[in-house]
């Protein structure tokens, strides 16, 4: 959700200098010191620019075609897809700011992505948005063929914009959608965590980006890194566990997720799946009785003043 609530504004921040207005800011007082720059948006704040860059800048380059495609696929392809189905015309799309970043990136050689992979997931994203009954709010979850495929370059101590830059292991401590970082380990228990949206693996959908480069040793709490729970101590989430484990009954424990037909595990279950009833279950299709949106590969129609629903298309996102 967090990632969700900066696209917009990271969209908005990709205008270039020419596209946006050029009046000065005001000067600071001359009895006052300024401040140290620490960052591009700290030197417009402090007077020396008046535009809020973004962390990949925007260039005359032509973007690059494989960028082209997977964005294309990941974003143009769902938009392009719920127009027909809905009778409307295409909404906003991601598929332009996701071109340019990830084309600097490939430009930079700080990351990689093979074609194949590519070719894997355009097929995957068209199989996924077939026929119309996957349209609800939610839209549809990200094919496991397009998750992980843009793979970083850079090592330890290097400047990043993503963590996705970053080789596996390595996190882009400090980046921001304004903000450069710099690879580094996981930070240790007490260190500030999660105070920035990573603008290149949001628009690229990599949502598997926290497991291969983790911003804490342990994991992320109330914007602090902890220590993972030991195995039989006392946990809320599976997050709170580490890799290979679960939270299950309220203590961490060795295992994976729950599958189909299975107790959830702390609300949760296995990728694919949702947690109903306690038990862990495919979305429902077309037809399928629902009570909630998120019980559906769309969404869940209303038939009866809201009481009782059906599985179906729903273009309205409420």
């Amino acid at each position: 959700m967090k990632a969700r609530r900066f696209l917009l504004f990271l969209a908005f921040t990709a205008c270039s200098r020419g596209e946006g207005g050029s009046g000065a800011a005001p000067k600071a007082s001359a009895s006052a010191a300024p401040p140290p720059v620490a960052s591009a948006s700290a030197e417009a704040a402090a007077g020396g620019d008046d535009e809020i860059r973004p962390v990949y800048p925007k260039t005359n380059d032509p973007p690059d075609p494989m960028a082209g495609k997977l964005c294309e696929a990941l974003h143009g392809l769902p938009a392009k897809r719920r127009a027909e189905c809905c009778a409307h015309a295409p909404g906003f799309s991601l598929e332009g700011e996701c071109t340019r970043t990830l084309s600097f990136a490939l430009r930079e050689k700080a990351v990689t992505v093979d074609p194949a992979a590519v070719d894997a997931c355009v097929a995957a994203m068209a199989r996924a948005h077939e026929g119309c009954a996957w349209v609800g709010p939610a839209g549809v979850s990200l094919p496991a063929e397009c998750d992980g495929i843009v793979r970083g370059t850079l090592e330890e101590g290097k400047r990043c914009r993503s963590s996705l830059e970053c080789i596996d292991g390595l996190r882009c401590q400090g980046v921001g959608p304004t903000d450069t970082g710099q690879c580094a380990k996981p930070k240790a228990r007490g260190h500030v965590c999660a105070i920035a949206v990573d603008t290149l693996a949001s628009f690229t959908r990599q949502g598997s980006f926290e497991e291969r480069h983790p911003e804490c040793a342990g994991y992320c709490s109330h914007r602090r890194c902890e220590d993972f729970v030991a195995v039989n101590g006392e946990c809320k989430t599976t997050a709170q566990c580490g890799p290979g484990k679960i939270c299950a009954g309220g203590k961490c424990a060795e295992g994976a997720l729950p599958g189909e037909g299975a107790a959830c595990a702390s609300g949760a279950c296995a990728k694919g799946l949702t947690c109903a009833g306690g038990k862990c279950a495919l979305p429902k299709k077309e037809g399928e009785a629902c009570a909630s949106d998120g019980e559906c590969r769309g969404g869940c129609v209303r038939g009866d003043g809201g009481k009782k629903g059906t599985c179906g298309m729903k273009c309205s996102m409420l």
